[in-house]
């Protein structure tokens, strides 16, 4: 069996958790500690932030009933649960990945990931050269991965004399290993894939950071889950919000019916209808039902495939004392189940070319993009305009030598560089600004925000009405 337990040493936790050790030896207690994972990670904040958290449409300007990070993340636990059940792997070990995977998630979906991706690693020239910072010397990065596992660890607060919620290593490494774990950044002329660097996690042995793939069954499964989704539902909401490639959508999902061979044997399920040319196409009422079939179909494949690469995995293992967590292969991401599955790859084109490329989103993405550096530009001309909770979690962090020792103590007994001398605050601000302690605070509070408060934020910034 390769379903990662949920007890011994994997089960650890950064900090010993009294709750949980006064639970475990009442006799009455069945929680196990993936559930309390989950549990914590349902009930925190940046869990409930990604309702108004966009997915791929921007919701309101399109459809509100389309798809937000939250409901995207329902639907990845659902699925990545329906997998784990049928193979007997450790449900809640799956659940509470899915749950956690997408926490770090930006405002407006990967377009504002990209953003601060770009700030961070260098890539925008234009924010580097206006305010001469040196990002050869900073070496830093920003992806929603990573951050979610930050989230978790070291921003969210829910237990007091600790960071973060305490989550057992496999939840937190699953959560990072959901998506690709590297970079594209440009080395002169040419582009080369590399590992960014984030504090507290590049360098934790915990995390198998050596290994792209997670090393729990139940983690590859998420990120298996997690391209499900998007090869489906993004499709489905591209019908919703009538995109103007709506119709090619369909046209391709019709000739996909056609390819697939067997979408005619259950054709009298009334979803996909013949055609006067004997050929069929999907029913527009029933076009839901289309998308759940895809989706049993993706899922069966998966379940299928898994079951023999997991069997194939035991018996080489047989002689090894080590057979479950850490697993150290590949046996459950889609770039195994799917690299010759014809159906995944044909809905992923499908996805790729005529959903992301739709001007509708491409024109919300660059609203976004505009509002997000504007953000970035406006903290950074002036850090005094981020609040206090921001300045006063980099004051306790600031390492700028000459500077820590000035910073005035408020009124709650906690350093803040608000209160510092005019003077002094113009003399430090340069070192500020480049400070990677700053600049990962600026990020984290961006990240933390919904669209809503993004472009509410952008208005007190820069609106010409003197709102207070």
């Amino acid at each position: 069996m390769l379903a990662t337990p949920d007890f011994g040493e994997n089960v650890k936790r950064e900090y010993s958790d009294a709750k949980e050790d006064y639970e475990n030896k009442r006799k009455d207690c069945k929680r196990t500690a993936f559930q309390r994972d989950k549990d914590r990670i349902l009930y925190s904040k940046a869990f409930r932030r990604m309702m108004h958290k966009t997915q791929v449409c921007v919701i309101g300007e399109m459809n509100e009933h389309l798809r937000t990070r939250l409901t995207h993340t329902l639907e990845v636990s659902q699925i990545a649960r329906s997998i784990a059940r049928d193979l007997n792997l450790n449900v809640d070990l799956a659940e509470a990945i899915a749950l956690g995977h997408d926490v770090g998630h930006t405002p407006f979906g990967h377009a504002g990931e990209r953003v601060l991706s770009d700030f961070l690693i260098g890539e925008d020239k234009k924010i580097e050269k206006d305010f001469d910072l040196n990002f050869t010397k900073i070496n830093m990065g920003f992806k929603h991965n990573f951050q979610s596992v930050r989230i978790l660890t070291e921003i969210e607060k829910g237990y007091y004399g600790i960071t973060g919620l305490n989550l057992t290593y496999p939840v937190l490494e699953g959560i990072l290993k959901h998506t690709k774990m590297k970079v594209t950044i440009k080395k002169e002329d040419e582009k080369e894939k590399k590992l960014i660097e984030y504090e507290n996690i590049t360098n934790n042995p915990k995390y198998h950071i050596d290994k792209e793939f997670s090393c729990s069954i139940e983690g590859q499964i998420v990120a298996l889950a997690d391209e499900i989704a998007q090869v489906s539902h993004d499709l489905e909401d591209a019908i919703e919000a009538n995109y103007d490639s709506s119709t090619i959508i369909r046209c391709k999902l019709n000739e996909l019916a056609n390819k697939e061979g067997k979408i005619p044997d259950i054709g009298s399920q009334q979803f996909v209808k013949k055609t006067s040319n004997g050929e069929y196409e999907i029913d527009e009422k029933y076009f839901k039902n289309f998308v759940s079939y895809l989706i049993a179909q993706l899922i069966y494949h998966a379940v299928t495939t898994i079951e023999k690469n997991m069997e194939h995995y035991i018996e080489k293992k047989k002689n090894s004392p080590h057979i479950g967590y850490p697993v150290d292969e590949d046996l459950a991401t889609a770039d195994v189940v799917y690299r010759d599955y014809e159906l995944y790859q044909d809905l992923e084109k499908i996805k790729n070319k005529y959903v992301i490329n739709n001007y509708k989103i491409n024109r919300i993405d660059g609203k976004a993009r505009f509002i997000i550096r504007r953000l970035i530009k406006a903290y950074l001309t002036n850090p005094k305009q981020l609040p206090d909770s921001i300045l006063k979690l980099y004051s306790k962090e600031c390492t700028i030598e000459g500077l820590f020792e000035k910073i005035p103590i408020d009124h709650n007994n906690e350093k803040n560089i608000r209160y510092l001398d005019k003077e002094c605050f113009e003399d430090f601000k340069k070192h500020i600004i480049n400070d990677p302690k700053f600049l990962r605070a600026i990020c984290d509070y961006i990240a933390s925000m919904t669209d809503n408060y993004a472009i509410e934020e952008y208005q007190r910034l820069y609106s010409g009405e003197m709102n207070f």
